[in-house]
């Protein structure tokens, strides 16, 4: 005995189909959408039988329609809710980029009220440091020229030394051999009484050595002696303020040396203050030159996001215009692509007066089931651009409503359509439009 199964509506194969299927809708509207595709294809299977008493020519509906139907609904509403929200995402980025500026716009002048704060601090500070460096500056300068007048003087002593040293030493030098000779005798003791008495007998022609070897031998040496120790006072007499006045002028410079060494400590010293205080100042002017920067860039910033505000506040409406009317888009996207698709599976075999009574029959009923749409669409504009119509017209299709919408069921349809073409119009557009693709034809 056959098994029998029981008959399935077509509800029940939409909700079968759809059930899983996301549309951005309410629950409500998808189940509308699930009842109302089992009454397009009622109504179709009517006026399939009052076309046919009216016109003469049969045409069906069959469930394969009903589920090409279906699947040309969830391929359409697909691709269509893509390109909406691709565009309606991008709309929403610009605005989103424009709110940003405008919070970052409002940010940044707050932080360059608050820059601007601490650099007038920055400024502040930098410039008591400044008065500081100029103040020891002057400071460590006025000892410096102390240091120099001091160095001077020590110098001039001691050009003044050299000279009388030099002096000396000359002298000293020459008196050195006789020196030498009555140095172990006398050393430094003569006295100018003995020389003084000595004179009478140096001043005589024969008061020599030779002279006195050849008189007395023993009393060479004596004669000998008594001259140099009288030559070796003549000259000590005058070497000793020499050496006195020597060591006075160095005493002298040890003094100035001494002066100059306290006064070189005091310029150290300055110096000293002058590099930290001048090291206070390099990190006052890099802090406020930071501050500065910082300061130009956050202006630098604020400009450039107040120059794209202001270059795009027009478009800005625009966007909140495109973003909202976009997003009705796929609101009536639900309904609209019932519509195309409802065109594409069952439009094809009837005239231009059916298919537009379909049409409005359709919305009758999707407006019962609250199903939303567009009230203006054009189901050519949304199924086809007007380039790729031209490149039709090009191609040998006509230029008629008519023809156009059966060049969409032609293209669109998930299914291969039965040209009914008397004038031959359709063959040589597809031969054109398919040439260049291996389109092979059977006469």
């Amino acid at each position: 005995m056959k098994k029998e199964y029981p008959r399935l509506t077509p509800t029940a194969v939409a909700q079968h189909f759809l059930a899983s299927y996301h549309i951005e809708c309410t629950d409500e509207v998808k189940q509308s959408v699930v009842n109302t595709m089992g009454t397009i294809q009622d109504i179709v299977a009517e006026k399939c039988v009052e076309y046919f008493e009216r016109h003469r020519r049969r045409t069906f509906v069959t469930p394969k329609s009903y589920l090409s139907f279906i699947g040309g609904y969830k391929a359409i509403y697909k691709e269509k809710f893509a390109s909406v929200e691709s565009l309606s995402e991008r709309m929403r980025t610009g605005l989103s980029k424009l709110m940003e500026a405008e919070v970052s716009v409002n940010q940044l002048s707050k932080e360059l009220v608050m820059k601007e704060k601490d650099l007038a601090v920055a400024s502040k500070k930098a410039d008591e440091v400044l008065l500081e460096v100029t103040m020891k500056a002057q400071a460590a300068e006025k000892v410096k020229m102390q240091v120099q007048k001091v160095k001077d003087k020590a110098q001039a002593i001691v050009d003044d030394i050299a000279i009388d040293k030099a002096a000396a030493e000359e002298k000293l030098e020459a008196a050195r051999p006789a020196l030498e000779e009555a140095k172990a005798a006398l050393q430094d003791s003569i006295t100018e009484e003995t020389v003084e008495l000595l004179e009478p007998y140096l001043g005589m022609e024969d008061y020599n050595l030779e002279t006195a070897k050849k008189v007395c031998g023993n009393v060479a040496g004596l004669c000998s002696w008594t001259q140099a120790m009288a030559y070796f006072y003549g000259i000590n007499k005058e070497v000793l303020p020499l050496k006195a006045n020597l060591a006075l002028q160095e005493g002298r410079l040890a003094a100035a040396q001494m002066e100059l060494n306290s006064a070189q400590n005091q310029l150290d010293e300055k110096q000293m203050e002058l590099d930290q205080v001048q090291a206070m100042y390099d990190a006052a002017m890099k802090d406020k030159q930071a501050l500065l920067d910082d300061a130009e860039m956050c202006r630098r910033k604020m400009n450039n996001a107040t120059a794209l505000i202001e270059g795009l506040g027009g478009e800005k409406l625009r966007w909140t215009a495109s973003s909202k009317n976009f997003q009705n888009q796929i609101t009536d996207l639900v309904g609209n692509v019932l519509l195309a698709t409802g065109f594409l599976s069952y439009s094809g075999p009837f005239n231009q007066e059916y298919r537009n009574l379909l049409l409005q029959l359709w919305k009758k009923e999707m407006n019962n089931s609250k199903i939303p749409y567009s009230k203006n669409l054009n189901l050519t504009a949304m199924l086809v651009d007007n380039a790729t119509v031209g490149e039709w017209n090009l191609q040998g299709l006509p230029n008629d409503d008519l023809s156009i919408q059966n060049g969409i069921i032609v293209t669109k349809a998930s299914r291969y359509p039965l040209l009914i073409d008397p004038q031959g119009q359709g063959k040589v557009w597809i031969k054109n439009k398919e040439k260049n693709n291996g389109l092979q034809v059977n006469s």
